[in-house]
C-alpha cells in the first residue's frame, strides 16, 4: 500500500463518533482550492499538539472535552491539506470528527499517561446535625475525629477505537481500557482527546495509622511504563 492510499484511508475513518466539531465546509470561504479536501488542523494544549484533519475552512475550530478546567480544545487551521474523492467528501459532510491517529500524536498520548497519576483519596464523616453522618471522599487527608476508617485508591486506564467499513458502513469498535496506551494501539490506532477512565480499589485502615499511609504502600495497580517514552509497534 503506498502513501497517498494510507492518507485516504485515514481521513475516511477519523469522524466516526457523534459529538461534532464547530465547523463548515468550504462554501462560502475563500479558499481557492477547486477540489474537494480536508485541511490540516493542529491543537494545543498543557498535554501538548494535537494533528487532526478536518473538511472545514475554519481558522479555528474548537472541541468541547473536559480535563479539570479545560473545557474547549482549539484547533488552528493549517495549508496542508488531502484531497478527497466524492465518498470522502460526503462522509466528512455527515459527520464530525473527534478521532485523531495515535501514532501521529504519540507525545500527546504519552504526556496524558503521565498525567494521570494514581492518588489516594480519604473517606470522611461529617456530623449531619440531625443526629446522624454524610459521609465523602477527599484528597486532603482529614484528622481523625473526621476520618471514617476507610481509603480508595484511584487509577486511570486507557482506550482506543478501531474503525472497519462493513456492510455500507463504518463500524467503531473502543478497546478493552488498559494501563498502557501502547498494549492496544496496533489494533486500535485512534484516539479521543479523553481517551481514559478511573477505577479504583477501597481498603479498610484502622485510624491510628491514619498520619502513616502512603499511596505506594496500597496502590496494587500497574500502571504504564513512563521510563521509557518510545512507541513500540508491531508494524513491519
Amino acid at each position: 500500500m503506498n502513501k497517498p492510499k494510507i492518507r485516504k484511508i485515514y481521513l475516511k475513518v477519523l469522524s466516526l463518533l457523534t459529538i461534532p466539531f464547530i465547523l463548515s465546509g468550504c462554501d462560502n470561504s475563500d479558499c481557492k482550492i477547486e477540489s474537494s479536501h480536508v485541511h490540516k488542523y493542529v491543537g494545543s494544549n498543557k498535554r501538548g499538539t494535537v494533528i487532526n484533519y478536518i473538511y472545514s475552512e475554519q481558522p479555528t475550530i474548537s472541541q468541547w472535552y473536559e480535563d479539570g478546567s479545560s473545557k474547549y480544545f482549539d484547533y488552528k487551521k493549517q495549508d496542508e491539506y488531502f484531497e478527497l474523492t466524492k465518498e470522502d467528501e460526503q462522509f466528512y459532510k455527515e459527520k464530525g470528527s473527534i478521532l485523531f491517529k495515535g501514532e501521529d500524536n504519540w507525545d500527546y498520548l504519552f504526556t496524558l499517561m503521565g498525567a494521570k497519576k494514581d492518588h489516594l483519596e480519604y473517606y470522611y464523616k461529617y456530623d449531619d446535625g440531625l443526629g446522624g453522618w454524610s459521609h465523602s471522599w477527599k484528597k486532603e487527608k482529614p484528622s481523625k475525629n473526621y476520618f471514617a476508617e476507610k481509603i480508595r485508591v484511584y487509577h486511570y486506564r486507557f482506550c482506543g477505537h478501531k474503525l472497519t467499513y462493513q456492510d455500507g458502513k463504518w463500524i467503531d469498535e473502543r478497546s478493552p481500557f488498559v494501563d498502557d496506551i501502547r498494549e492496544i494501539i496496533d489494533e486500535y490506532p485512534y484516539f479521543q482527546l479523553d481517551c481514559y477512565m478511573q477505577v479504583y480499589k477501597d481498603y479498610k485502615v484502622d485510624k491510628k495509622n491514619l498520619d502513616n499511609i502512603k499511596l505506594e504502600d496500597y496502590d496494587e495497580f500497574t500502571g504504564p511504563d513512563l521510563d521509557n517514552p518510545e512507541l513500540y509497534t508491531n508494524k513491519k
